[in-house]
């Protein structure tokens, strides 16, 4: 409850009067009448603070935090007049000084005020609630460009740890809002203890964070009430934060990167010395050693030996990753994107047309069973069931196109939203480690043969999808014909495994994705990679051989008898 606090309350009331009170029966000093009228009403609302008055009015301002109960009472009066008519009794006709006959008259008697108070109340408890979220993050190691940091946080605190490519989110309490007492509502929060977490290319264990790339590292707490958001802190001792590199030991990586540029060298000489002759050789060696401006800022004189391996080597890394990104680009594309079935509006409407012109034998039979069935109760439900699934076939064909457009997108968007949490690097070649990078160069050629498999795979299922508009009305037509229901099966069962193919695909991209985060498979990242994509390729043979197989269990002689059934049924 924050320090100053608006409070509201209404009531309505409505004040019922007895029913008028008349009597036939005359009598003389009897009550012949009763007259109810409303004199006077009175209400007042009355605000109560730990049950001492605190104020009045409909509306009150509560400048404090240091109180438990709030109640609203209204007190309502009114006072009713009530009017008594009495019977008078006198003579309306006298003979001889007596009375022959007598007649009543109602009378005024007296006048009554019956007052009836009322007390309408309710009463709120208030809990103060007073918490500030608190979380620290201090990145305190760095080894070999991986970074420690450590988490401090509260119980009652939800945290939401931000880097560049990385998240971590950590929550021991849900939040949630009830409203009760309506149509006043009242808000009253409610906290259970749930305990979540997530995150994305980091490792997270016993508070402590390892990451790749510290960079933009933000640190986000809330509770029900308050969002802070916070910078992390970096506390990296000097003895973590000398590289090893600086030490005097041979640097495995550096030698292998200096073997690669020293063997580029030795292929261009060869064939420049083939072609031009050592002459040219020279000039251009020369050349090559010379900085140029465009260079990167960390190259200059002083640093030569050492730049120069590392920048052939970048350059020989994107020599390999060239032809891998169109091929990843595509494949990305063809998982995620939509086919266009637009095209094939006009040849749809065709094949529409050309169902439709079964639609009256359809009816004409479903009638003709109900005018033969005479008493067979078999061949009118036959007959009733053949009618409902011919006007659900019907419907369904002529918005089959649409519903398929409908089925495409929601395939799509799932596919999209699993592709969008997967580092985009993952399947690029990258120097990573030295183990890596000789399987890398060991396993280059069987990534791209897979890689075009996936592709060929891929393609024709998009083919496959995209030419399905012209085949789901074909297939709900011979799903709702008996004899021709498990060719329907077949052709529906198909084109949805194929649609939503995808969306397992991405599932099996992510979860790669996220093994290499794991120690024991950063060295061997080519091999998920591979394994990856081997997965997405036995999988689409494995569904598609098994959705033929189950919807073709039914054999010839199966058909021909439930054909025969039906023809028997129309005579």
């Amino acid at each position: 409850m924050p320090l100053i606090s608006n409070y509201r309350a209404e009531y309505n009331y409505n004040i019922v009067l007895p029913d008028d009170y008349y009597t036939d029966n005359e009598a003389d000093g009897r009550t012949c009448k009763i007259l109810y009228s409303k004199d006077n009403e009175y209400s007042e609302l009355n605000w109560l603070i730990d049950e001492n008055l605190f104020g009045s009015g409909k509306n009150i301002q509560i400048i404090s935090d240091n109180y438990s109960g709030v109640e609203a009472q209204a007190n309502i009066t009114a006072t009713i007049k009530v009017e008594e008519y009495v019977w008078d009794k006198y003579c309306c006709a006298q003979s001889d000084g007596g009375c022959l006959k007598y007649c009543y008259n109602c009378k005024y008697d007296k006048t009554d005020y019956n007052t009836d108070s009322l007390i309408i109340q309710d009463v709120v408890n208030i809990t103060n609630y007073i918490h500030n979220p608190s979380a620290d993050f201090t990145i305190t190691e760095n080894y070999s460009n991986t970074f420690k940091g450590t988490l401090y946080k509260d119980n009652q605190t939800n945290v939401l740890l931000s880097f560049n490519n990385s998240y971590l989110t950590n929550a021991e309490f849900v939040y949630y809002a009830n409203f009760s007492n309506k149509p006043y509502y009242f808000m009253y929060l409610i906290v259970e203890k749930q305990s979540t977490q997530n995150f994305r290319n980091l490792i997270y264990s016993n508070n402590s964070v390892y990451v790749s790339d510290a960079s933009n590292c933000q640190i986000e707490s809330t509770d029900f009430f308050t969002k802070t958001m916070t910078q992390c802190r970096i506390n990296i001792s000097s003895e973590t934060n000398v590289p090893e590199k600086y030490e005097p030991v041979f640097n495995l990586n550096f030698l292998l990167k200096l073997a690669v540029f020293i063997f580029i060298l030795f292929m261009i000489y060869k064939g420049i010395k083939k072609t031009w002759g050592k002459t040219l050789i020279s000039a251009i060696v020369l050349l090559a050693f010379i900085p140029s401006v465009s260079a990167a800022d960390d190259c200059g004189i002083t640093n030569l030996a050492s730049c120069i391996p590392q920048k052939i080597f970048e350059f020989f890394l994107s020599l390999l990753n060239a032809p891998l990104e169109p091929l990843l680009d595509l494949i990305k594309n063809l998982l995620q994107s939509a086919p266009s079935i637009a095209l094939f509006q006009g040849v749809w409407a065709i094949i529409i047309y050309c169902i439709s012109l079964f639609y009256g034998l359809l009816f004409v039979y479903a009638g003709f069973q109900f005018l033969f069935s005479g008493h067979d109760v078999m061949r009118r439900e036959m007959a009733k069931e053949w009618l409902k699934n011919t006007v659900i076939m019907i419907v369904l064909i002529q918005a089959s196109f649409y519903l398929y457009g409908l089925v495409l997108d929601l395939g799509s968007i799932m596919t999209t939203s699993i592709l969008s949490m997967v580092d985009q690097h993952f399947f690029m070649i990258t120097a990573d480690n030295l183990v890596n990078i000789g399987l890398e160069f060991l396993f280059i050629f069987l990534y791209v043969i897979i890689l075009l498999i996936t592709l060929l795979c891929l393609t024709m299922r998009y083919l496959i999808v995209a030419f399905g508009v012209l085949f789901i009305p074909i297939g709900i037509f011979c799903y709702f014909i008996p004899p021709l229901r498990s060719y329907g099966r077949l052709i529906i069962n198909i084109l949805g495994m194929f649609i939503f193919i995808t969306f397992l695909d991405a599932i099996i991209i992510l979860a790669c994705s996220m093994l290499i985060t794991i120690p024991i498979f950063q060295n061997v990242k080519i091999l998920v990679m591979i394994t990856c994509f081997m997965i997405i390729n036995i999988l689409f043979f494995v569904l598609a051989k098994h959705i033929i197989h189950k919807t073709s269990m039914d054999n010839g002689a199966d058909k021909l008898v439930q054909a025969g059934k039906y023809i028997a049924m129309m005579m």
